[in-house]
């Protein structure tokens, strides 16, 4: 298929609904704080931190927010941990201007502060009301993204596959038992599509294996060294199975800053890739002449 699923082989054009950009827009941006906060649980300031910290316990909560009057603005926050005796005023935090967001923020950009922050706190207009965890992440809204996401760049992969290995040469360098494996899924594929070729029945892995071996495909992505980009594209697939399989905690065996992490080197991987595949299919394709019509 070569360039055909994101860009027409005659013009050149790039069709819509394959850039990075464009599933921004339709996700990172429309997936918003609001979606995924949870309401601030509040306590007064002059209420006895022991009994707060039972109530805490007992609900599961980590902090809570502190007010002077029901209602009235929040002033700061406690932590369970930190709570004995005394009235919760001695135990109270400010909450700082860096763990503050806005409830439109988009997810794609809420990523950036959780990465080193445990929570922030939503501002509805100019009032903090709410609180996202990275626990939140686990949500659906989020997922969605991130499923979005790791599917483009497989699609990548896919493409550079191709233009890396011109006429199926990969075949040779693909280990026996790894093509095996493929052909066998190729036979059972085409029975119902005719149009599906062996290099869309590799696996992941294969395809990273593969790719990676390429230094053009490394620097043209911006990968760096075959270890570090063997690193992210792993961390990539398992964040992969692990949505795809509805692991309750994505991560589970590994930690929310290293996800981040990978997420946004994800992103700047397929932002990389998205240039150098438009610029390729440019390059390649045909001069026709067309008339065109008004619709």
């Amino acid at each position: 298929m070569g360039h055909q699923l994101w860009t027409s082989p005659v013009t050149g054009y790039r069709r819509r609904g394959t850039r990075l950009s464009e599933l921004r827009d339709a996700l990172g941006a429309n997936v918003t704080v609001r979606l995924i906060m949870e309401p601030l649980k509040c306590c007064s300031i002059d209420a006895p931190a022991d009994e707060i910290k039972t109530h805490m316990q007992n609900l599961g909560f980590d902090l809570v927010g502190v007010k002077k009057s029901q209602p009235g603005s929040v002033l700061g926050f406690v932590e369970a941990t930190r709570l004995q005796h005394g009235t919760i005023e001695r135990y109270m935090n400010p909450i700082p201007k860096e763990c503050l967001v806005a409830h439109e923020t988009p997810i794609s950009d809420l990523l950036g502060v959780l990465r080193s922050k445990a929570q922030v706190f939503v501002e509805i207009g100019s009032v903090v009301k709410a609180i996202v965890t990275r626990a939140d992440l686990n949500k659906p809204p989020v997922r969605v993204y991130f499923f979005g996401l790791i599917s483009l760049l497989e699609m990548h992969l896919s493409f550079w596959l191709r233009h890396l290995y011109p006429g199926g040469v990969w075949e040779r360098v693909l280990s026996p038992k790894r093509l095996d494996a493929a052909a066998e899924l190729h036979k059972e594929r085409y029975k119902k599509n005719n149009q599906i070729e062996l290099v869309d029945c590799l696996q992941f892995c294969d395809k990273s294996d593969l790719t990676l071996r390429n230094s053009e495909f490394r620097s043209r992505l911006g990968l760096g060294s075959k270890k570090a980009g063997e690193r992210l594209l792993s961390r990539a697939e398992g964040l992969r199975n692990s949505l795809a399989h509805s692991q309750a905690d994505l991560a589970e065996g590994s930690s929310w800053p290293e996800i981040i992490e990978a997420i946004e080197s994800i992103e700047a991987a397929v932002h990389a890739s998205d240039e150098a595949v438009e610029e390729a299919a440019k390059s390649s394709h045909k001069t026709v002449d067309f008339l065109w019509v008004a619709g």
